[in-house]
């Protein structure tokens, strides 16, 4: 019909056809997608990094939140070691059994939640993980009620799987979000909030139980804190639709799904070296920092005589300095790099730690506020380092590798260092603490080479300043940039290393050796040596 306007609908688009049969070109801005275009929210994950300060912003207050329940429920359980062992009627041995319970779980789990981030994203995700937190919780007040091991043990292992994915979750996001500028500051304030959860917790466990005159009550705050953690990551997933438009996946992310629904294993093993280094690295580190954290309080009552309260009030120094020092730290490495010299000087300060509180009678806080700082210097460095090393859509993947890492060594060393302890005269810790300064010692070596190697192979990144770091993550972010618009993956032109399938081996076995243990002594309890 002459002069009349037809219309062709293709999917969500309208083309419009005048009088003679031609399209109309439409000339009218487009809001949704110029804002789309402004926030760089298009070209996956490697975006996030060139979005708006205002959602980086919206990500960085409620992603902080996440685990703060977690962290608070689980420094509880380790300041009430004695009277945990007392009431359940357990000895060391099994008291390592059930700490590590929690990192036993995350052995696996935190590399499928990292691999769940790379695929999907993650928004629910989250909140299903904080889910299995207060479950887990509620299970482990209720066998503290009943004074049943075997159930304590199941909480805790719902607790752990929880609690190992929430943390790399929080983790990948915020890399996600930070990688290009500002990350270091991102994951210091992350560490900052998540060792006030713990010093809380540390503080706060056994003054509760002995002024309500029941050691349960503990358990039972920390179960209110992990409903709180809930409630914000609701918040968070509530901001996260509203940004994201009308449904719960936004539709980039539903073609995002469909487009890539597997998962390349085969290039882990074209990681870079440097990115098994840092895991070597951690797997010491972290198996230590830990541990310490279980054995802390009660520490304190055995070498130093102070009573339950006083040693809890004590141990908490161990976690003052991260709470103000890390994002400092985040900070002066955000403008001066220097990340591997700070890894450096966190081992240091551990093996001082463990010097003055196995074999000397200065006061404990000493000791204690000299393990603080290992504890602020070293994680920030670490995390920092493996998000500029690897893809940004591998990022996820790495870190739930450096969070497994982390609960195989601490799972392994728990029961280790209660074998030992089970074993020495009178339970003391001289050869824990010995234990510790030779792993702390194996650690500084590598760290050197770590320093001296990245200067050479990486161009000194790791120590670079920001406005040269700057530069060369944005040369990065670019080369992924181009891949991932393609449908391409970032590994695609790199070939696997050998070095790398000896990694992963010694990687495989050290997670084979964890599971083992844990059941052994699970079922077993004391074993001498």
């Amino acid at each position: 019909m002459a002069g009349a306007t037809t219309e062709h609908e293709y999917e969500d688009e309208k083309t419009e056809y005048g009088s003679n049969g031609a399209p109309i070109k439409d000339d009218t801005p487009d809001p949704i997608n110029e804002k789309r275009n402004e926030t760089g929210l298009t070209g996956g994950d490697a975006a996030l990094a060139n979005a708006a300060w205002q959602f980086k912003l919206i990500a960085l207050i409620t992603a902080l939140m996440l685990p703060v329940g977690s962290h608070f429920s689980a420094s509880a359980l380790s300041a009430m070691k004695a009277t945990i062992k007392s009431s359940m009627g357990i000895d060391n041995t099994r008291y390592g059994v059930l700490a590590s319970a929690v990192s036993i779980i995350n052995t696996v789990f935190p590399i499928a939640g990292g691999i769940f981030m790379d695929l999907f994203g993650s928004v629910w995700g989250t909140l299903a993980v904080n889910l299995f937190i207060i479950i887990g919780s509620l299970l482990t007040a209720v066998a503290a009620k009943y004074t049943n091991f075997p159930l304590m043990i199941v909480g805790r292992v719902i607790f752990g799987i929880g609690s190992g994915l929430i943390v790399t979750m929080q983790e990948s996001l915020l890399s996600k979000w930070f990688r290009t500028q500002s990350l270091s500051i991102a994951i210091g304030l992350q560490l900052s909030i998540s060792r006030l959860a713990s010093f809380l917790g540390t503080l706060v466990a056994n003054p509760i139980a002995q002024r309500t005159n029941d050691w349960v009550w503990s358990f039972w705050l920390s179960l209110i804190l992990c409903g709180f953690s809930v409630i914000m990551n609701l918040v968070y997933a509530m901001i996260v639709r509203h940004l994201s438009g009308n449904n719960v996946m936004a539709k980039e992310d539903v073609l995002k799904l469909k487009a890539k629904k597997t998962f390349k294993f085969r290039s882990i093993l074209k990681f870079p070296l440097f990115f098994w280094g840092i895991i070597t690295i951690e797997f010491i580190y972290a198996a230590v920092w830990s541990s310490f954290q279980t054995i802390s309080t009660e520490l304190i009552q055995k070498h130093f005589g102070d009573d339950s309260v006083l040693a809890g009030y004590k141990a908490s120094a161990s976690l003052v300095v991260p709470i103000v020092g890390t994002p400092i730290l985040g900070i002066v490495m955000d403008l001066f790099g220097f990340r591997i010299i700070i890894l450096l000087i966190s081992a240091i300060f551990l093996i001082l730690s463990c010097g003055l509180l196995g074999w000397t009678y200065v006061d404990a806080v000493v000791g204690m506020v000299f393990y603080s700082i290992s504890l602020a210097f070293g994680p920030i460095a670490m995390i920092t380092s493996i998000s500029m090393i690897l893809p940004s859509d591998y990022i996820g993947s790495g870190l739930g590798l450096y969070k497994a890492s982390n609960n195989i060594g601490t799972s392994i060393l728990d029961i280790v260092i209660g074998v030992i302890q089970d074993n020495t005269n009178g339970e003391a810790y001289t050869g824990v603490m010995l234990l510790f300064i030779i792993l702390a010692a194996i650690g500084f070596v590598l760290i050197t080479i770590l320093l001296i190697t990245q200067r050479i192979y990486l161009s000194n990144l790791l120590e670079a300043s920001r406005t040269k770091r700057q530069a060369m993550m944005k040369e990065r972010n670019d080369k992924e940039l181009a891949y991932i618009t393609q449908g391409e993956d970032s590994y695609k032109d790199t070939k696997v290393k050998k070095i790398n399938v000896f990694y992963a081996g010694l990687f495989v076995v050290a997670l084979i050796v964890a599971w083992v243990l844990f059941f052994v002594y699970a079922a077993g309890g004391r074993v001498s040596i």
